[in-house]
């Protein structure tokens, strides 16, 4: 039985809930909150870590690694808070290795997403008819890769060392870049193709083929998911369908993150929202029922509308 005190604390970042059953819920919250004071149950406020939204590129948001939230939870307790660092659960599992692996499951979100992106601000290029060989390489697409990433997490990917993220983290991220490279040349092809007319190589195929390879070659599981996918296999589990479902309520706080731990599943999860920009609603928005572009029924979202999300599961190792 977990039984943690805590003081109220009100800032803006993510909450951290211990229950009964060792069930970890990490949660971005954007705005500011109180936690209620509860006796089996601790909320603690930690610095936030990423805004999703894909276009808010401008935004710095501050990072802060988990080792130090770790450490910072037994200094806001204002001399009544008992360090929930303290007082382990018993899956053992320390917090501070959670709150890593959280940390890195956000990021890897972000650089997906932050591909996807890229790849988005393309597609007119790509069906330029007139234009056979387009100014766009593998080389120039890491360079705004890295460049998107840094404006949304602060993050320079360049500069590894420097970097306050996990050791982890750092190995995964740099897969993640070099696979999003090596899908991109192999597409160079398809991009270069002779006339106009739509490309594979969009947000979603890409972002397909890159979660895929990063699964196959790393310990964690990349996703990309909606309720209604096109693609079968992107089709949610029950886990993601619950998270989504928060999701596309209209009154769901906007960029807010979910994820959680259970000792049973020795996982984290964690689901990134997606939004859909001007661009997605060329082939995703009005007038629903028609068929797009690519040869899928429009399904009439909205600017800014929930579009799905990116599933990250990371296996817990103590």
């Amino acid at each position: 039985m977990v039984d943690i005190h805590r003081s109220s604390y009100r800032s803006r970042g993510v909450r951290l809930d211990f229950t009964h059953d060792q069930t970890y819920h990490l949660s971005v919250r954007g705005f500011l909150f109180a936690p209620e004071r509860t006796g089996d149950r601790v909320s603690q406020v930690f610095p936030p870590c990423v805004r999703s939204r894909v276009d808010v590129m401008a935004s710095r948001p501050r990072w802060v690694i988990a080792s130090f939230l770790a450490c910072a939870m037994s200094g806001w307790a204002n001399g009544e808070d008992v360090g929930a660092k303290d007082r382990q659960p018993e899956s053992g599992v320390p917090l501070s290795t959670i709150l890593e692996f959280e940390t890195t499951a956000r990021l890897l979100a972000v650089l997906l997403d932050s591909g996807r992106n890229v790849i988005n601000e393309y597609q007119v290029l790509f069906d330029d008819q007139d234009q056979t060989e387009k100014d766009f390489t593998a080389d120039q697409f890491e360079r705004q890769l890295l460049e998107v990433f840094r404006s949304r997490s602060g993050i320079d990917l360049q500069e590894f060392d420097a970097a306050r993220i996990p050791a982890e983290a750092k190995k995964l991220l740099e897969e993640l870049v070099f696979l999003s490279k090596q899908v991109v040349a192999e597409a160079h092809a398809e991009v270069n193709r002779p006339g106009g007319g739509h490309k594979e190589l969009i947000p979603a195929i890409f972002g397909a083929r890159v979660a895929t390879r990063f699964t196959e070659r790393t310990h964690v599981r990349l996703k990309q998911t909606a309720l209604a996918p096109r693609n079968p296999v992107n089709a949610p589990d029950a886990v993601e369908r619950t998270a989504l479902e928060a999701f596309a309520d209209p009154s769901y706080p906007l960029e807010k993150v979910i994820s959680e731990v259970t000792a049973k599943s020795k996982s984290l999860r964690l689901m990134f929202p997606l939004y859909t920009t001007r661009k997605c609603l060329e082939c995703h928005g009005d007038p629903k029922g028609e068929v797009d572009r690519t040869g899928y029924v429009r399904e009439g979202l909205r600017l800014g509308q929930n579009a799905g999300a990116i599933s990250v599961v990371i296996p817990i190792r103590p």
